[in-house]
């Protein structure tokens, strides 16, 4: 019983908790890139770059599904194979999922995608027309 506990739920629950410490950091990056890139634009005028809806189901609508799926259905390995190898249970010894570069590569990706989300859209509506000829201006693009 207690080998079945630490050499797979154990290992399992090492693995997800990391994944999930570096997709927390990930998301944030990602949602904070838009708002200072937004700003360079704005001028720093006050306009706001997401919705207040938005912003207020982004951690709990947006981002609770992915971890509540991964925490429940991933499984890296067959539990058997994971049983017979006690010695795939030395990640967590060695910090393979949970080390800086880790951290850093995730960092880096959401940095990149950050800016390149936010210029896509801002040079995609930058010509965007509403009713009457009016320009859309900086609300369409941040919603």
């Amino acid at each position: 019983m207690l080998k079945n506990l630490l050499f797979t739920h154990g290992r399992e629950a090492y693995r997800r908790n990391t994944y999930l410490i570096m997709y927390m950091f990930y998301k944030n990056i990602i949602l904070v890139i838009p708002v200072f890139i937004f700003g360079c634009f704005s001028m720093f005028g006050g306009t706001y770059i997401y919705s207040n809806i938005f912003l207020d189901f982004y951690n709990v609508m947006i981002t609770a599904l992915p971890i509540i799926w991964f925490a429940v259905f991933d499984w890296e390995l067959p539990k058997q194979k994971l049983l017979d190898n006690p010695k795939l249970y030395a990640i967590g010894l060695y910090d393979v999922y949970f080390d800086t570069k880790a951290f850093w590569r995730w960092f880096t990706y959401a940095v990149l995608q950050g800016i390149s989300i936010t210029l896509i859209v801002l040079f995609t509506f930058d010509t965007a027309m509403i009713s009457e000829g009016q320009s859309a201006g900086l609300q369409l693009e941040g919603n």
